[in-house]
């Protein structure tokens, strides 16, 4: 995808370059918009009927390069952010990578990447060495701070030279090489997880120039190489552009990489322009068809793993941008939403079809990532950060199967009951599953010294912590047990050894898909346990008009965990302050409240799916103390 930007990078105007068969032709527009294989693909149809060219039926995926040793990475995820939104946008909530900073709109799409099991994003910039040029410039502190982000949410980071014709003669492969060089010298220690993209859609000044592709694209593999770079690369197929096959497999370069670390892309959209004398679910299943066919006979070619690095359901229309009421003749007929993140239902079904292929290939499932996530799209949407993956765009109606769907879960939580002893709590807890780890969090005050705990159904609680805040006194508590069976109404009793209010608050839960065995994380970090106000917790208090401060503690879980947090509170509002304040309510990012019963004690709760830093951050009320503990997940 690609945009050519003429104003300031977040609200710029684009154009559209056409492309059919080696001849470019120019239409402004104001979205960015896609010319892809598909656009071709569709001039080789006649225009009564779909009739797509007949690939002999495939094998699955079974032979790779014979220098792979050990397959290849699992990459699935959205591309379309660009390099300028790894920015600090004062909007945002606090960040969770940068201490002191709002995040940016990355960080924001990165987590909602990885709550919705995804572990891949393509980041984009603009070409250096041709015209068009879109998806904003290139800085190196930006690319820092992208793969920062990507880092900390443990997510593979596709690095997008987001040109086309900086392939067509010899000055510009020159200068296409020797802007890349740098950028590989400077970052290819950084991280393991990065992809290297020299080149989004590459034109050849010939449709079927696969040997000049080849080579250009061998020239950068051995400069990468030389410099001791080991990242996966990838390489596209010359009908992710323009190309005059008839059968999309004849557009793969053919490479060799002494790592044997190569994916080939196709990207992959169905434009309304080129198939409106068939615009129906039967030539949307055909077309997917096709290119699923295409890129599994590539792979079997020329022996590499695909990775599709972009595809999606934008119809194509010119015209159809942010600003256009449906329905509308500049639009297919049955548009959704406009613009460069919009849609139509046939579109949609287009993708959903592809992406069942894609996701049910065996024996390995076929790596993509969809277009576009993005602040800069120009589709009106209830959350713009994200684009067609927001909460009312076509990204959020996608069935697929996520990389990683942690098993690990809330199943059930205390609610206050009765207790007839001097000094007690209760909570009633069911739950439905069996083998739950069942944790207790107790706040009391400071000079409380045994807790006993009681349970009608008979569970023993081991004792996991007992901390004492330095700064102001006071304790958390934190017990554990397992049921072996589902509870049903489970009486959960805690009875101070002193009287009369030294339990300042209680909350008691069941976590299913846990490791019963060792039920925690064994990280060194875990658990985090730290006083407020302090060096190492920052001083929060409260405050009605500016919500100020920060206190905080951190852990690292080591796999998927469900990260819990117990804030020790003098007396004032939850985490995030006051919402009748200036700064409104801002709860800490990343995590679920579970409870906050009383102005001296809450519970927050969040799920990681891999290995993860993972940062509570509690801000606008009086944190005296914070542990932060992480049970492990299963498997």
């Amino acid at each position: 995808m690609w945009s050519l930007v003429h104003g300031p990078l977040k609200y710029s105007s684009h154009s559209f370059y056409k492309r059919q068969l080696g001849v470019v032709s120019v239409a402004p527009r104001k979205r960015a918009c896609k010319s892809i294989a598909v656009l071709l693909l569709a001039t080789l149809t006649t225009a009564a009927a779909f009739a797509p060219y007949r690939i002999a039926a495939t094998k699955p995926l079974t032979s790779y390069n014979s220098s792979i040793s050990s397959g290849y990475p699992t990459v699935v995820g959205w591309g379309g952010v660009r390099l300028d939104e790894s920015q600090a946008n004062s909007a945002n909530p606090a960040s969770q990578v940068f201490p002191g900073e709002a995040a940016s709109n990355m960080e924001l799409q990165a987590q909602r990447l990885q709550a919705r099991g995804f572990n891949a994003i393509r980041v984009s910039f603009q070409s250096a060495c041709s015209s068009p040029q879109g998806m904003g410039a290139y800085d190196p502190t930006w690319l820092n701070r992208a793969i920062t982000i990507a880092q900390q949410y443990s997510l593979w980071i596709i690095v997008d030279y987001h040109g086309y014709n900086d392939l067509t003669n010899s000055t510009s492969v020159s200068c296409w090489l020797g802007y890349w060089s740098p950028i590989v010298q400077q970052f290819m220690g950084a991280y393991d997880q990065i992809i290297w993209e020299p080149i989004n859609e590459p034109v050849m000044t010939n449709s079927t120039d696969v040997a000049s592709l080849s080579d250009s694209y061998q020239q950068w593999i051995n400069q990468a190489r030389g410099m001791g770079d080991t990242h996966w690369i990838v390489v596209q197929n010359l009908c992710s552009s323009t190309c005059g096959f008839k059968n999309l497999a004849d557009g793969y370069p053919t490479v060799n990489d002494t790592q044997g670390r190569v994916f080939i892309s196709l990207h992959s959209y169905m434009g309304y322009p080129y198939y409106s004398s068939s615009w129906n679910n039967a030539t949307a299943d055909s077309l997917a068809q096709q290119f699923y066919k295409a890129v599994v006979s590539g792979s079997q070619r020329t022996g590499w793993p695909v990775l599709n690095t972009e595809g999606g359901a934008d119809p194509q229309e010119t015209n159809c941008s942010g600003g256009v009421s449906l329905p509308s003749s500049q639009c297919a007929p049955d548009q959704v939403q406009v613009g460069s993140a919009g849609y139509s239902n046939t579109t949609f079904h287009f993708i959903q079809a592809l992406t069942s292929l894609y996701d049910s290939n065996a024996p390995q499932r076929i790596n993509w990532l969809w277009w576009p996530m993005g602040s800069w799209t120009d589709t009106p949407l209830a959350e713009p950060t994200y684009g067609a993956l927001s909460s009312d765009g076509w990204g959020s109606l996608l069935q697929y199967s996520p990389v990683s769907d942690p098993s690990i879960a809330l199943d059930g939580l205390g609610g206050d009951t009765s207790c007839q002893a001097a000094s007690c709590r209760a909570q009633l807890l069911t739950t439905t599953q069996a083998n739950d780890v069942i944790l207790l969090v107790v706040r009391t005050s400071s000079d409380t010294i045994v807790l006993t705990i009681g349970d009608s159904s008979g569970l023993s609680f081991t004792q996991r912590l007992s901390y004492v805040s330095t700064t102001f006194g006071g304790a958390i508590w934190e017990y554990y047990a397992i049921a072996s069976s589902p509870l049903d109404m489970d009486n959960i009793t805690v009875v101070a050894d002193q009287c009369c209010f030294t339990i300042r608050g209680m909350q008691v839960l069941g976590i299913s898909g846990a490791d019963t065995s060792t039920v925690y994380d064994g990280d060194p970090s875990v658990p985090a346990t730290v006083s407020c106000p302090s060096d190492a917790c920052g001083y929060c208090y409260a405050d009605a008009n500016t919500n100020p401060g920060t206190c905080s503690a951190s852990v690292q879980t080591s796999s998927a965990a469900l990260v819990i947090a117990a804030t020790q509170i003098n007396d004032a509002p939850s985490c995030g302050g006051y919402s009748s304040s200036p700064a409104g309510y801002q709860p800490p990012p990343g995590f679920n409240m579970i409870s906050a019963p009383n102005g001296n004690f809450e519970v927050d709760y969040a799920i990681t799916n891999a290995p993860n830093y993972v940062e509570f951050n509690c801000n606008g009320t009086d944190a005296t103390a914070i542990v932060v503990d992480a049970i492990i997940a299963s498997g």
